[in-house]
């Protein structure tokens, strides 16, 4: 092989390689125009954005961009701290709308029972007490029922008073167990324990607002929650009186 065949080859490659550069230049300008006008599209936009007094300024779009800056650093941190504070912010909705709708008709009732208690006089209400502690189907519900919804939650106890010793232990697990199950439908019996219906109130009205369950519902579940309770403090008074007297006949206690 002559040596202008060995140039004329090299000259061969030199072209080729300079062509390959050639296409690889292009196609970085071509991607670099491409980022260029992306990114100049995004300043256009924030460019172009308007606030309540005209453009954005100079300053407000280095705000702007040191805030989405941030926002991309602490996201997670920002969604956490959303969801937390949401749920007390859901709660303070709830509270207002106790304030607003509950409270005053609270208090409405519980100068309304009060009142009438006066105006039927305390010692027929002890009368009725006194012949509903006789037996034991109207001592463990009708005494607990007209405890709790003349003196209401804690003075409801005192209706004890005019028991047997050996039925007083009864009445009180019956009474302390039903100053839930009425709040339903006399709130004014337990105001300071009326989240326990009214957790199950704001669920039912959800679901009734979104047409799950029937309008009215939680009216009927209100009279069957106090139906229910009366059932089962009068099978917890006759179960305590039987284990009383058990107990008290181990330790030679005569009630």
């Amino acid at each position: 092989m002559s040596v202008f065949s060995l140039l004329a080859q090299h000259a061969d490659m030199a072209v080729h390689n300079l062509h390959v550069a050639g296409a690889m230049v292009s196609d970085a300008a071509l991607h670099g125009r491409l980022a260029v006008e992306h990114a100049s599209d995004h300043l256009v936009v924030l460019a172009q954005a308007q606030t309540d007094s005209g453009p954005v300024t100079a300053d407000q779009l280095k705000e702007q961009l040191k805030n989405v800056q941030q926002e991309e650093q602490l996201g997670w941190l920002t969604a956490i701290g959303k969801y937390f504070i949401g749920i007390f912010q859901k709660g303070g909705e709830v509270f207002a709308g106790f304030v607003t709708g509950i409270i005053p008709t609270l208090v409405v009732l519980m100068t309304a029972f009060y009142a009438v208690t006066e105006l039927v006089g305390e010692e027929r209400v002890h009368g009725l007490a006194r012949g509903a502690g006789r037996i034991a189907l109207t001592r463990y519900t009708v005494l607990p029922l007209l405890a709790v919804f003349f003196l209401t939650n804690p003075m409801a106890y005192t209706f004890g008073s005019f028991l047997e010793e050996k039925h007083k232990p009864a009445f009180y697990d019956a009474a302390v167990s039903y100053v839930h199950p009425p709040l339903g439908l006399f709130p004014h019996i337990n105001p300071g324990e009326y989240f326990v219906w009214g957790g199950m109130l704001v669920a039912l009205l959800d679901l009734e607002k979104r047409g799950v369950i029937a309008a009215g519902y939680h009216v009927k579940v209100a009279i069957w929650y106090a139906i229910v309770g009366l059932v089962v403090i009068l099978l917890k008074g006759m179960l305590t009186e039987r284990i009383t007297a058990i107990m008290a006949r181990r330790q030679g206690v005569e009630l």
